[in-house]
């Protein structure tokens, strides 16, 4: 690969802009009929409590997200600075140029996929996560009585404590529930309001909140299934809004009694009796209890843990080690061990997830 070669290369990308996911009306029309249409109760296999993966929807999710590009992770880079900086962005479409990382290909062939998942797998970058639509769906099916309704208001009513980048509203779009949401991040609630309004069946009801979940107190006996995946303590910067938990609690101590209990506290106020809910945690080297933080601290407010759900995970999301862009392989960054009271599947080449689920 000539110098030449990889500089026009790098140079007419720049000159097309950051390849975010497409916004026109037609291409996220046909996704989400994707996304409705999957037959998700092929991911689900009960027998061992997993919910397989299918990445339906989620491109959706994330065209209304842009600026989640620029979120930090820590200390790792993000996307966006790979992109703004010349040397480490030409580094990555050498790599593609010259099937390193990915299959090979000629400049002119160069998709804006390519170009994404060559940024989110930059060495030493990371990229904040969402939920898949089709995950938060299957759950939704699971856990919100399928006795309620699905035609009309009375159907079942969810609360998502940290609503993210809206793969759980869009999988409850997709599975016919109520839904109400907290997100105190302004650009994250501009953004799911904006799918909220396009796609929002109008015969439901969508209430999104920009506050923190330790403030929302819901009323008694209100909702039928709680379910979020919470925040990471010191780990995703996801904005700068003083309601932001890891910026209102600057301990992990208080983050953990004030944020992440007061939440869980809100959620057995407002559940109906014998409702559920569910955690998706996991333990990282940043926060190495957090699995069993958040057992100990739903059953200490009255919820009982009575399964665990397992949610299937990529490699690069879960697995001993993957390949970087550089051709290395590094260590992930998160090590799957389990510490709770339920097994994690043992199958080869696969990787899970825990979700705790706790009832009232």
């Amino acid at each position: 690969m000539t110098d030449d070669i990889l500089q026009q290369t790098h140079d007419q990308w720049i000159d097309k802009g950051f390849p975010y996911y497409p916004t026109d009306t037609k291409w996220r029309n046909d996704i989400f009929n994707q996304l409705v249409n999957y037959r998700r109760d092929t991911l689900v296999d009960r027998k061992n409590k997993i919910i397989g993966q299918s990445a339906h929807g989620l491109n959706l999710a994330w065209s209304f997200m842009e600026h989640a590009w620029g979120i930090k992770c820590g200390k790792m880079r993000t996307p966006i600075e790979i992109w703004n900086d010349e040397e480490h962005l030409k580094k990555g479409i050498n790599k593609i140029l010259s099937g390193t990382f990915f299959k090979q290909k000629p400049a002119h062939e160069i998709t804006d996929s390519d170009m994404r998942s060559m940024l989110r797998r930059y060495s030493g970058t990371q990229m904040v996560s969402n939920f898949r639509p089709t995950a938060a769906a299957a759950m939704y099916d699971i856990f919100v009585d399928k006795d309620s309704p699905l035609e009309g208001t009375e159907a079942g009513t969810v609360w998502d404590p940290s609503m993210g980048y809206g793969g759980r509203l869009l999988g409850a779009i997709a599975a016919g529930v109520n839904y109400i949401g907290t997100d105190p991040c302004i650009p994250t609630y501009e953004g799911l309001e904006q799918i909220r309004d396009l796609y929002g069946h109008s015969h439901k009801s969508y209430t999104l909140l920009r506050q923190g979940s330790e403030t929302y107190i819901p009323e008694e006996q209100s909702l039928d299934f709680v379910f979020t995946s919470p925040p990471y303590f010191g780990w995703e910067a996801y904005g700068d809004e003083p309601e932001q938990s890891s910026i209102k609690f600057e301990t992990s101590d208080t983050w953990k009694e004030m944020f992440l209990k007061q939440t869980i506290s809100n959620a057995y106020r407002g559940l109906r009796d014998g409702k559920y809910l569910a955690l998706n945690v996991a333990n990282t080297k940043q926060y190495k209890t957090f699995e069993e933080d958040t057992v100990s601290l739903a059953k200490s407010v009255g919820f009982t843990h009575t399964d665990t759900w397992w949610l299937s995970l990529s490699t690069q999301q879960g697995g001993s080690a993957v390949s970087t862009i550089d051709g290395d392989v590094q260590e992930t960054k998160q090590k799957q061990q389990y510490m709770g009271e339920f097994t994690r599947p043992d199958i080869a080449g696969r990787k899970f997830e825990p979700t705790f689920i706790f009832k009232k």
